[in-house]
């Protein structure tokens, strides 16, 4: 291990994140892991690393670390200062900051050979409302795998690769299990709404505001939850399920989002908006 980083500051959210623990949900224990996964991967590929190696996930703004030793970082995702899709030499003693971003939420911070991080459950995935390990506090030292000086495999990916979020965007939804027991007028009302992202959204769920949809009538037993799953509160706004959701739920599901659905939703920063186009035959 090569200590690195020194954490000065976790901003509004910093934890380490690899793909989750998919296998554990009849136990109740959500997959967790990065919340955009290709995003997360891009970094790893810029610096060099195997697609499933710990990253950092920086959440919206103001993590600042001091540079430890001499080496590369790779990110990847949300645009926090830095251009996104790019890798970085970074100097001893050097601080490095992390701004409120031009657009997306999460951006990924990747180390040569991946963070050293503790597994839980086989997975380094943070999920801290789950009990699963917590977000980096201002004066922990993280440590990379490989010596930070050694860019990887003559395949890393060359830098100005990058993907623009923008404030405003669609969504394709495929039918929920509940998706028959809504009226004709409910579901003309839900794709007819522009969304907007409340600032109450999370890695459990993503909050949406906007027009009051009509429920179906009567009560309904708690079934499983999938990552993407658009439940309709009592209130009638929508959430949509994200990594750290709960595995069961007694909402009803008029919806699901894809992953690709799921990692546009999970950059959509609060005041976001997001319009959903019904499944296509």
């Amino acid at each position: 291990m090569f200590e690195f980083l020194e954490v000065l500051s976790p901003g509004c959210g910093a934890s380490f994140q690899d793909a989750g623990r998919p296998g554990w949900k009849r136990f109740g224990v959500p997959a967790g892991g990065w919340m955009d996964p290709a995003a997360a991967g891009l970094a790893n590929e810029l610096i060099g690393n195997p697609a499933d190696a710990v990253v950092l996930e920086l959440a919206l703004q103001g993590a600042r670390f001091r540079v430890l030793r001499d080496g590369w970082l790779g990110l990847a995702g949300a645009s926090m200062g830095w251009t996104p899709g790019s890798v970085r030499v970074v100097l001893r003693d050097e601080e490095i900051s992390f701004l409120r971003p031009e657009n997306g939420v999460y951006a990924y911070l990747a180390a040569p050979g991946g963070w050293a991080a503790p597994q839980y459950l086989g997975s380094a995935a943070v999920s801290a409302r789950s009990g699963l390990g917590r977000g980096l506090a201002a004066g922990e030292v993280i440590s990379s795998r490989r010596d930070p000086t050694c860019r990887g495999p003559e395949g890393a990916a060359p830098a100005g690769q990058s993907v623009g979020y923008r404030p405003r965007i669609e969504a394709c939804l495929w039918p929920g299990p509940q998706w028959s027991e809504f009226s004709a007028a409910a579901r003309s009302a839900f794709f007819a709404t522009e969304w907007r992202v409340s600032a109450r959204s999370d890695r459990m769920g993503v909050r949406l505001e906007g027009a009051s949809i009509k429920g179906p009538g009567g009560t309904m037993l708690s079934e499983p939850v999938l990552v993407g799953s658009v439940q309709i509160t009592g209130e009638g706004q929508p959430v949509v399920t994200m990594r750290d959701g709960p595995t069961v739920g007694g909402y009803p599901k008029i919806g699901w989002l894809d992953q690709a659905g799921c990692c546009s939703l999970a950059q959509l920063p609060p005041g976001g908006t997001v319009r959903f186009e019904p499944w296509k035959k």
